[in-house]
């Protein structure tokens, strides 16, 4: 199961509280999905985007570094600042299926679809961005983990 811990490692510079016991159940990029006890991989900075995340579960998430946080993050939420989240999401995906964490009966639940994603005045998500999340869905399902969604 993906850790605080974990993501420190990849991720050193952070904000909030900082807890190595933190478990994350759920990683996901899209602000609507369920996901209690989540990691939240933004790939637009909406305004309320992180919000809805939180709203619906997320416990910590990735930030680009040069993006400044929203007012409304509370100081204890947990930050990892990254240069790119999709970077980072590549990061975490390879590391995460070389790592002893797969070995473990509980496993992180990746939620990589952005199927169902708000196409709001014309604004939508990359299809090259699309392409890797598919390709990064399909490396999780070979590895024979059934995790992603």
């Amino acid at each position: 199961m993906l850790t605080y811990r974990f993501l420190k490692k990849l991720f050193p510079v952070t904000r909030g509280i900082e807890d190595d016991t933190i478990q994350f159940h759920h990683l996901f990029v899209h602000p609507l999905q369920a996901a209690a006890k989540g990691l939240f991989v933004p790939l637009r900075y909406e305004q309320k985007e992180l919000q809805q995340a939180i709203e619906n579960g997320a416990i910590a998430a990735l930030w680009k570094k040069d993006v400044p946080l929203p007012a409304y993050v509370p100081n204890h939420f947990p930050i990892f600042f990254v240069s790119s989240p999709l970077q980072a999401l590549i990061e975490i995906v390879e590391t995460y299926l070389q790592s002893n964490e797969m070995e473990n009966e509980k496993m992180t639940r990746f939620y990589l679809n952005m199927e169902g994603a708000h196409i709001e005045e014309n604004r939508s998500y990359d299809i090259a961005v699309i392409d890797v999340l598919k390709q990064l869905e399909q490396r999780l399902q070979e590895e024979g983990r059934g995790q992603s969604c």
